[in-house]
C-alpha cells in the first residue's frame, strides 16, 4: 500500500527555509547530518511508494532524544529509501556503525568455532 505523501505536497509550497526543523536541540544522528542544504536538495523526492524526506525524518524530529543516549533519529519506510535518500542515510549509519561505509560489506561466518 503506497504511503499517503499529501501533507508532503502543500509543504513543498513552502520553502525550504521556512521548513526546514529547528534541530538546535535534538541529540540524534539525523539532527547531526542533517544541513538546510541537504534538506533541500532532498525535500522534493519520494520513493515508488511514497514515502519523502519528511516521512524519514519525522521520529527525529518529534522525539529530540537524550543528553546522554544517541538515537537515530530517522527512519527508512521501504527498501528504496536507502538509495533515494542515501545522502542522509550512508553518513547516519556510518556515524551510528562506527565507520561502517555504504562500500563495506557484512562478513557472513556460520562456524560456531569461529565465535568468541
Amino acid at each position: 500500500m503506497p504511503f499517503s505523501s499529501t501533507h508532503n505536497k502543500h509543504k513543498l509550497k513552502f520553502s525550504a527555509e521556512e521548513e526546514f526543523p529547528d534541530l538546535s536541540k535534538h541529540n540524534n544522528h539525523m539532527a547531526k547530518v542533517l544541513t538546510p542544504e541537504l534538506y533541500k536538495r532532498l525535500r522534493d523526492k519520494e520513493t515508488p511508494s511514497g514515502f519523502t524526506l519528511d516521512d524519514v525524518i519525522q521520529t527525529g524530529v518529534d522525539n529530540p532524544g537524550h543528553p546522554f543516549i544517541m538515537t537515530v533519529g530517522c527512519v527508512a519506510g521501504d527498501e528504496e529509501s536507502y538509495e533515494v535518500f542515501k545522502d542522509l542515510f550512508d553518513p547516519v549509519i556510518q556515524d551510528r556503525h562506527g565507520g561502517y561505509k555504504p562500500t563495506d560489506k557484512h562478513r557472513t561466518d556460520l562456524n560456531h568455532e569461529n565465535l568468541k
